[in-house]
C-alpha cells in the first residue's frame, strides 16, 4: 500500500477546507449575507485556492494563518457554566492552521531525522506552558481548567510555529501580504459598521450585546467599530500589533522598494484610522508607546533625521487638529465621563489584589478566576451597591498580569513579565543586520511587544484571540532574529548595527 506523507495529509485537509469554504460561500449566498461581510470569506477562498494550486502546503498554511489570525470566527467545544466565566476550549481557523504547521514541523524532523528546533526562548515558553498546566489540575472544575489551558497552549504553539516555519525572506513577505490583505478587508468591514451603526457580525462570530456605543454625558454619543473582531478593544489590540511595524517600514522611505513602502504607508494609515474609531484609550496609549520606541531607536541609529522627525511632528499636529474637527468624539473620549469605566477597573484591580493576597504562591487555578471572584470580597468592592457589585463579579480583572497572578500565583506572573522583557530585547541580540528593512520590521515588532506590555494592563485578556495574535507576533519577531543570525553567520556582512 502506498504510504501517504505529510504533504498528502496536508493537501487532503486543505481540500476539505476548500470544500468547507465553498459550502460556506453557498450558504452565505442563500442566507443573503451583505456583500461586505462575505468579502473576507471570498478573499480567503481565493487565497486558499491559489495556494493549493502551488502545491506548497507550508507556504499555503503560512498565508492562511496570517490571513485568518485576526478574524474572530470560532466554535466552542468546552464552555463554562452560566455562573462562572472561563475561556474553555474553542477552535478558530487560526488554531487549525497552527496545528497543521506544527504537524509539518514534526514530519520534517522525523523525515530528516533531526531534533525539533529549540531556542533558549522556546525553552522559557515551555516552562511557562508547564506552569499553566500545573495549575490546571486539582481545581474545583478540572475539565474547564484543562480545556482553558489547552486554549492558551494553542497560543503558545503559535509562537513556536511562527518562529520556525518563517524560514526566509520569501516566507516573511508572504505573511506580510496576507496581513495587509486582511487589514484592507477589515477596514472595509469597519467602514460598513460605522455607516450602519451596527456591528455586522461575521457568520460564526460570537456577537456581544454591548460595548459598541458610548455616551458622553450630555455631550453626545459615538459608535465604536469592531472590524472582524467581537469588541472594539480587540480591534484596537490588533492595531497595536500592526501600527509600530508599519511605522518602522514607512520611516525607511527610499531604502525600500516603492511598492513595499506604499504598502507600509497603506497599513499605517488604515491602522491609525481604525485605532481612532475604536475609541479605546488603552489602545491609544499602547500604540503611542510602541511608536515612541520605533522613533527613538531610529533617531539613535541615524535611520531618521532630526529635521524629518520635526516635520513629521508638525504634520501629526495638523492631522490631530483636523481629527478633532471632523471627529470630535475622539476628544470627548478623553474629556467627558466614561460611564464609570475607570472606576470599574480600579475596583476590579482591588478585587484581584485581594484574591492574590489570599493565595499568592500557587493561585486559585487556571480558569478559576471567575469562581474566586464570587468567593472573595475586597474592602472597596464591599462599599458599592449590590447591583454594581454583581456586575463587577461577572467580569474579569482588566489586567492580564493580575489575572495570571490570581490564577497561577505571583512567581508565574513575574516569569511572564520576564518573557516580555526577553521579547523586547530580541532585536538587540543580533549584532549586525544585513538588511535595513528586516531590521526596521524587527524594531517595529519590538514596538508591538512594548505596546502590548502596556495594553495587557488595561483590558481583560484571557486565553482568547487577542492572546493568540500576541504570541503569534512574538513568534514572528523571534523568526526575524533567527533569520538574521543565520545570514550573519553565513556572510559575515556588517549590515546595520543593532
Amino acid at each position: 500500500m502506498k504510504r501517504i506523507g505529510m504533504t498528502g495529509v496536508v493537501n487532503l485537509v486543505l481540500g476539505l477546507m476548500l470544500a468547507l469554504f465553498l459550502a460556506l460561500g453557498a450558504g452565505m449566498a442563500l442566507a443573503e449575507v451583505p456583500p461586505l461581510i462575505s468579502l473576507a470569506g471570498l478573499a480567503a477562498l481565493a487565497l486558499l485556492v491559489a495556494a493549493v494550486r502551488q502545491r506548497q502546503p507550508r507556504r499555503t498554511l503560512i498565508a492562511l494563518l496570517f490571513f485568518v489570525a485576526p478574524i474572530s470566527i470560532s466554535k466552542a467545544l468546552v464552555v463554562a457554566g452560566p455562573q462562572f466565566y472561563a475561556p474553555g476550549l474553542y477552535v478558530t481557523p487560526g488554531h487549525l492552521a497552527v496545528v497543521l504547521l506544527a504537524l509539518w514541523l514534526l514530519q520534517r524532523a522525523l523525515r530528516e531525522r533531526l531534533a525539533l528546533p529549540l531556542t533558549r526562548l522556546d525553552a522559557l515558553v515551555g516552562v511557562f506552558c508547564a506552569l499553566v498546566w500545573a495549575r490546571s489540575f486539582g481545581t474545583p472544575d478540572d475539565a474547564l481548567a484543562l480545556s482553558s489551558a489547552l486554549s492558551y497552549t494553542l497560543a503558545m504553539l503559535a509562537f513556536y510555529v511562527a518562529s520556525h516555519t518563517l524560514k526566509d525572506a520569501a516566507d516573511l513577505r508572504l505573511a506580510l501580504r496576507a496581513t495587509l490583505l486582511v487589514l484592507v478587508l477589515q477596514a472595509i468591514h469597519a467602514a460598513a459598521q460605522m455607516a450602519t451603526h451596527s456591528p455586522l457580525p461575521l457568520p460564526g462570530a460570537k456577537a456581544l450585546a454591548q460595548g459598541f456605543n458610548l455616551t458622553f454625558g450630555g455631550a453626545g454619543e459615538a459608535f465604536r467599530a469592531t472590524g472582524f473582531l467581537i469588541h472594539p478593544n480587540s480591534l484596537a489590540h490588533h492595531m497595536t500589533l500592526v501600527l509600530p511595524p508599519a511605522l518602522a517600514l514607512a520611516l525607511l522611505g527610499r531604502q525600500l522598494p516603492r511598492r513595499v513602502w506604499l504598502g507600509a504607508l497603506l497599513a499605517l494609515a488604515i491602522a491609525s484610522v481604525l485605532l481612532v474609531l475604536t475609541l479605546s484609550r488603552g489602545g491609544w496609549a499602547s500604540a503611542l508607546a510602541g511608536a515612541a520606541l520605533v522613533v527613538v531607536v531610529f533617531l539613535r541609529r541615524g535611520l531618521l533625521a532630526l529635521r524629518h522627525f520635526a516635520a513629521a511632528l508638525l504634520a501629526l499636529s495638523v492631522l490631530l487638529m483636523g481629527l478633532v474637527a471632523v471627529y470630535p468624539q475622539a476628544l470627548l473620549r478623553l474629556t467627558e465621563p466614561d460611564d464609570r469605566s475607570t472606576e470599574s477597573r480600579l475596583l476590579m484591580i482591588d478585587q484581584a489584589a485581594t484574591i492574590i493576597r489570599a493565595q499568592p504562591w500557587a493561585g486559585v487555578g487556571f480558569g478559576m478566576y471567575s469562581r474566586a471572584n464570587q468567593e472573595y470580597t475586597s474592602p472597596a468592592l464591599g462599599g458599592v451597591s449590590a447591583d454594581y457589585q454583581r456586575a463587577l463579579r461577572q467580569s474579569i480583572v482588566h489586567s492580564h498580569y493580575l489575572l495570571l497572578g490570581a490564577e497561577l500565583g505571583l512567581p508565574a506572573m513575574v516569569f511572564f513579565v520576564y518573557l516580555l522583557w526577553c521579547w523586547l530585547r530580541l532585536p538587540w541580540q543580533v549584532r549586525h543586520w544585513d538588511d535595513p528593512a528586516t531590521y526596521a520590521l524587527a524594531i517595529g515588532l519590538a514596538g508591538s511587544m512594548l505596546a502590548n506590555t502596556v495594553f495587557l494592563n488595561s483590558d481583560n485578556y484571557y486565553a482568547d484571540i487577542r492572546v493568540f495574535q500576541f504570541w503569534l507576533a512574538a513568534g514572528v519577531l523571534q523568526a526575524l532574529t533567527l533569520q538574521a543570525q543565520r545570514r550573519a553567520s553565513r556572510t559575515g556582512c556588517p549590515g546595520v548595527p543593532s
